[in-house]
């Protein structure tokens, strides 16, 4: 069984972490997470570890498409950026391509590693810092 980790201790740098394959009520516990983290209404900017990840579920594909759509003017409000992290280039590819198709309200960006995922979301929160400036 694996599990979602959703961490702000950096906040407004959140990291969520995905690891293994999960069933329909941690992934539940995790959109409430995000639900709580996103009513703070602070632009923060969040990356998605799916390094360690297996595929979701056609349900919870189907959930996550579902928050977006609910939460979408939120986001637009207070997401400066969301970074994928997905070590198969193969897999990190198909992800770019349907975000072209299908792009997301906000910045994003995917990439191999953790460490690259990091940067690029700090970066965005300069950014962000320096347009409310």
């Amino acid at each position: 069984m694996g599990s979602i980790h959703v961490s702000d201790r950096e906040f407004p740098l959140l990291v969520v972490t995905f690891e293994g394959s999960v069933d329909d009520q941690e992934f539940d516990r995790y959109l409430a997470q995000l639900d709580a983290l996103w009513q703070r209404k602070t632009r923060s900017v969040i990356v998605l570890d799916a390094t360690k990840a297996t595929r979701s579920t056609p349900t919870q594909r189907r959930k996550q498409a579902d928050w977006l759509k609910e939460n979408e003017l939120l986001l637009r409000a207070y997401s400066a950026g969301t970074a994928f992290v997905i070590s198969s280039p193969l897999i990190r590819g198909g992800l770019t391509a349907i975000l072209w198709l299908q792009s997301l309200p906000t910045p994003h960006v995917v990439v191999g590693t953790l460490r690259e995922a990091e940067h690029w979301a700090r970066a965005q929160l300069q950014l962000t810092a320096r347009g409310a400036a």
